[in-house]
């Protein structure tokens, strides 16, 4: 009877592995489950990852239109912006010679839009659409599609 006694004693000392393997594997599984359940519920709400665009190397003519230095749009009138400005040129070498004759129109038009910012409207997060606005505003008061992209050197506001 004592030997008897002694199996079951074993038995019950005994530590399970199996009951921790089985709640580790339930423990993973739950939380493999919800990280995908909330990745995808927060989708709408996380920004949108930015796919690199390859762009083509630059094949057209950089040229200067000039430094400008310009009050902006603010009540106080105390706030000013300085911005050196170069534009790539599509086409060939003799366009810049045609751009020459246009530079006091590009001058006003880049005055002209920048006088009319704020300084809200200047800042890092909006340089990219001011970039957009001048060269659009050039292409169109020139009337053709001479300005490829426009780039800023220096850009100072105070």
């Amino acid at each position: 009877m004592a030997d008897e006694k002694n199996p079951e004693v074993k038995e019950k000392a005994g530590f399970d592995f199996k009951i921790v393997l089985v709640g580790l594997l339930i423990f993973l599984v739950a939380m493999g489950a919800s990280y995908f359940m909330l990745k995808s519920l927060m989708a709408p709400f996380m920004p949108e990852e930015k796919k690199e665009v390859k762009k083509e190397k630059s094949a057209g003519t950089i040229v200067s239109i000039g430094e400008f230095t310009t009050n902006l749009n603010d009540p106080t009138g105390s706030r000013f912006v300085k911005v050196e400005i170069y534009v790539e040129l599509a086409g060939e070498k003799k366009k810049e010679e045609e751009l020459k004759e246009y530079m006091p129109i590009m001058k006003d038009t880049v005055l002209g839009i920048l006088s009319s910012k704020t300084p809200a409207d200047m800042d890092i997060r909006y340089r990219e659409e001011l970039k957009q606005e001048i060269k659009n505003k050039l292409n169109k008061r020139l009337g053709k599609e001479m300005i490829k992209e426009v780039y800023f050197t220096s850009f100072i506001m105070q």
